[in-house]
Parts: C-alpha cells; sequence; structure tokens
C-alpha cells in the first residue's frame, strides 16, 4: 500500500485492525466495525469536570493515545481524519438527537455530530457515534427510505421530510432505526426517528468558529462548541449521571453493554433480552470503574463524580 500518515497508523493500531488501503464502501465498514469494537460511547470527561478545548490534536492525546472513548464530536470527528487522509470526499455535519425514550421531542439543537461521504456522486451517511445504535455500514440517503442497511443492532434508513424543525433549522432527512425481526419486545420493531439532519450543511472542520457576547469574542472549534451544548444541556442528559456503552460480543453472540452509576446491563441484540447488575450504594464507584476497565478497557476515574457521593449519603 502507498505510504499511510503517522495518524492513519495510529488510528489503524488504535482499532486493532492491520494497515491496508482504505478505498471502496467496503473497506469503511470495515472501519466502522473495528471503531464499534474498540471505541466506548462515554461521557467521562463531561461528569468529572475534566474537559478541555477540542481540535483534533487533542481528540488524538484523549481517544488515541489515551485510550479514552467520547461522544459523537470526539469519535466521529477523528474518523472524518482517518477517511480524508485516504482521500474520501467527505465532510461533517451537525443534526439533532430526538429523544430515544420518549420520541417526543429533540434532546440538543445541532448535538450530534455526523460524517457524510460522497462516493461515486451517491451520498453516505458514516456514523460510529450515535451510542450503540450503530449500523456498521455507510447508509445510504435516499428520498424514499427504500436502501436498508442491517447489523447486528438493528435495521437503519435514510428518508427526505419537510418541514423537520429543530431549533431554528429546518433539515431535510432523518435516519431512521428499529430493532431486528427477532426482538422479543414488539414494539422495538417500529421505525423510530433517530436524528435529523441536513447532509450539505457541512461544516469546515479547520475553520475557528467565533462566538461574540455582550462582553467578549472567542474562537473555537465546532467539537468544542457541541461539547458545550452538552455541558450546559438543561436536562442534563449526558453532563451529571456517568454512561459508557458499547457493543461486545461473547464469541457466539452481540450484545450492549451499557454501564451506569448505579448498574450494568448487558441487552442481548437479538432478543432484547436483559442482564442487570445492579451496585450497593457504598461500594458503587468502586464497581464502577471496576466494569470500566474490564469490560470497556478504559481508564478508571479518579475524580468522583457528584453523583456517586450523593448516592452514599442515602445510605
Amino acid at each position: 500500500m502507498d505510504t499511510v500518515s503517522d495518524y492513519q497508523l495510529q488510528f489503524f493500531k488504535r482499532i486493532e485492525m492491520k494497515p491496508k488501503p482504505i478505498e471502496t464502501l467496503d473497506d469503511v465498514s470495515d472501519v466502522m466495525r473495528a471503531c464499534s469494537k474498540v471505541f466506548s460511547f462515554e461521557n467521562l470527561d463531561i461528569v468529572s469536570n475534566s474537559c478541555e478545548p477540542l481540535n483534533k490534536d487533542v481528540l488524538i492525546k484523549q481517544v488515541i493515545c489515551n485510550k479514552q472513548g467520547g461522544l459523537c464530536y470526539k469519535i466521529n470527528t477523528l474518523l472524518y481524519h482517518f477517511l480524508l487522509e485516504f482521500g474520501f470526499n467527505i465532510h461533517i455535519i451537525r443534526g439533532s438527537v430526538e429523544n430515544q425514550e420518549t420520541h417526543s421531542h429533540w434532546n440538543l439543537p445541532t448535538g450530534h455530530m455526523i460524517n457524510i461521504i460522497n462516493f461515486e456522486n451517491r451520498l453516505y451517511v458514516v456514523d460510529v457515534a450515535f451510542g450503540c445504535n450503530l449500523s456498521l455500514r455507510p447508509i445510504p440517503i435516499t428520498d424514499d427510505g427504500s436502501e436498508v442497511v442491517e447489523s447486528c443492532t438493528g435495521l437503519y434508513r435514510v428518508r427526505k421530510v419537510e418541514n423537520c424543525v429543530s431549533g431554528k433549522y429546518n433539515y431535510t432527512h432523518i435516519l431512521e432505526h428499529r430493532k431486528l425481526d427477532s426482538f422479543l419486545i414488539e414494539s422495538g420493531k417500529t421505525w423510530v426517528t433517530g436524528y435529523a439532519f441536513d447532509p450539505l450543511l457541512a461544516i469546515d472542520n479547520n475553520e475557528k468558529t467565533t462566538i461574540t457576547t455582550t462582553t467578549t469574542t472567542t474562537t473555537t472549534t465546532h467539537q468544542t462548541i457541541v461539547q458545550q451544548l452538552v455541558i450546559d444541556d438543561p436536562t442534563k442528559e449526558f453532563s451529571t449521571k456517568p454512561l459508557a456503552t458499547k457493543i461486545v460480543n461473547d464469541g457466539s453472540s452481540y450484545s450492549i453493554a451499557t454501564l451506569t452509576a448505579n448498574s450494568f446491563t448487558l441487552t442481548d441484540c437479538k432478543t432484547g433480552q436483559k442482564t442487570k447488575t445492579n451496585f450497593t450504594n457504598d461500594k458503587s464507584f468502586e464497581q464502577f470503574n471496576q466494569h470500566l476497565v474490564s469490560i470497556f478497557n478504559l481508564p478508571p476515574l479518579k475524580t468522583i463524580p457528584p453523583i456517586f457521593l450523593n448516592q452514599e449519603k442515602t445510605e
């Protein structure tokens, strides 16, 4: 293969994939599957109050070198740089995620960062950081949602919509997902909205964005802006409650591993059956860290988030 950059070699090593040319959509799928085995979707720096302004070098330090996970603005951005260096026509957009529990409202307007690839004059969604709702292959962007992608986590499609408004943005497309036919909970087999977006509203990933208030003017990146949106979210959805989730394979089946402040849950991807371990309040932080290391291969938290201290007080 042609000479690869130091960053590409770092990325290959991090996702435990042997370096090879990445030229086709099948190659991209291989990378997406490798990412799902390694990267955890997690908010631990936010709940530990250890965030820092983000750029490519900081993301490499955090996720590649220090082997952390992250939310969409970290993982998808690193994948963007990796594929861009292989010559892909790729750009990042910002969309809005629908609340995945109630599906009654949007969570954070423009709070989800997504990769869009233009390959042979067709557009595809390439997203490796939508929780564990992972297609593991590029999803074709269509008008009618007729092209469905299936992975171990479910079915995915993109279709065009009208009058889809979140905040001040009028989006043109939605990503929808549903569980596999083998899923035991019937409601899980209904198509639901994941997020809304406009595939043509590209951000300039090399551009510094200027924010002006009544007193100051600062220059920052889109990644830092989205990180701050998560921190400032009045619902505190991701800013106070620690979360880590990833796809795991025990050799015979795939499950979604989910770690919270008070429990660890394995959910079988085919059936939806859950195996849950509840933590004891006085040892919840210790048990959380044990699972963080053993299941997610993440470094343990050194600072105790307030939620764990509050649990101890209720004993």
